[in-house]
């Protein structure tokens, strides 16, 4: 017995390192996973390595800062499974830069991925959820998003702030539907996306950190898992930092 059993779960960015491993881990506990990109040959293949492990998965290729995308993985999941009792909201793009340096464009590009997409999915799936009067929402924060764009660009910050805030929001319209909204904020996690970073910006930050390490995507899904359980029931509306000690506040 899995402690997802039953459970039917949406993931965003799953072609991802992140999403990747949070698919197979909430695969792993047996909920049916829906996994969603962009880029449809990484969820195909993150799809088979499920399967090929007795679990349950489907791969649906989508840009989720278009709602018709949104509807569309929304409607498969439950024409498949007939419900959604899990939203990962992990998709997500880096940008680096001053802001002085900034296109406008570049700006609008990073928000709409990383926010108007946390926006979107959540509001597509609440309806579904109401109904069932149960849910779990987990969003993808960052460090950034409360220390502001050091290594990283302005608008990941802002975008990665605002994720955190909606976080909040959600979760006080959503608990007299018995649904949970949490966030995640990440320190720097062994990504592509860090893997970008300028040259000695990643070994800095780990030599700030108390724990001295990166953290994996395993650590991270590991965190999802327990806020998709009824473990965590009675926690909604925390941000919850997993950056290995680099920001402690009370």
């Amino acid at each position: 017995m899995g402690q997802l059993d039953g459970k039917v779960a949406i993931v965003t960015g799953a072609a991802g390192g992140i999403g990747h491993a949070v698919c197979k881990t909430l695969a792993g506990e047996g909920a049916a996973v829906v996994a969603t990109d962009i880029v449809l040959q990484g969820c195909q293949k993150l799809v088979e390595e499920i399967e090929s492990s007795g679990g349950k998965a489907l791969a649906v290729q989508a840009d989720i800062t278009a709602k018709s995308d949104v509807m569309r993985v929304v409607d498969t999941a439950v024409q498949k499974w007939g419900r959604i009792d899990i939203l990962v909201n992990n998709a997500g793009t880096i940008s680096f830069g001053p802001v002085a340096e900034m296109a406008e464009e570049e700006w609008d590009r990073v928000i709409r991925i990383n926010l108007k997409s946390v926006f979107l999915c959540s509001q597509a799936v609440m309806g579904i959820m109401k109904k069932q009067r149960s849910g779990k929402i987990v969003n993808m924060g960052s460090l950034a998003g409360k220390v502001g764009g050091i290594v990283v660009g302005a608008n990941y910050a802002a975008s990665k702030a605002g994720v955190m805030c909606l976080t909040l929001s959600l979760a006080k319209e959503l608990a007299p539907f018995n649904i949970n909204v949490n966030a995640l904020a990440p320190g720097p996690i062994d990504t592509d996306m860090t893997r970008a970073f300028p040259p000695g910006a990643l070994e800095q930050t780990i030599n700030q950190t108390p724990l001295k390490r990166q953290g994996t995507p395993q650590d991270i899904a590991n965190v999802i898992l327990f806020l998709v359980t009824e473990n965590s029931r009675h926690i909604t509306g925390e941000v919850i930092d997993v950056n290995g000690g680099i920001l402690m506040d009370i």
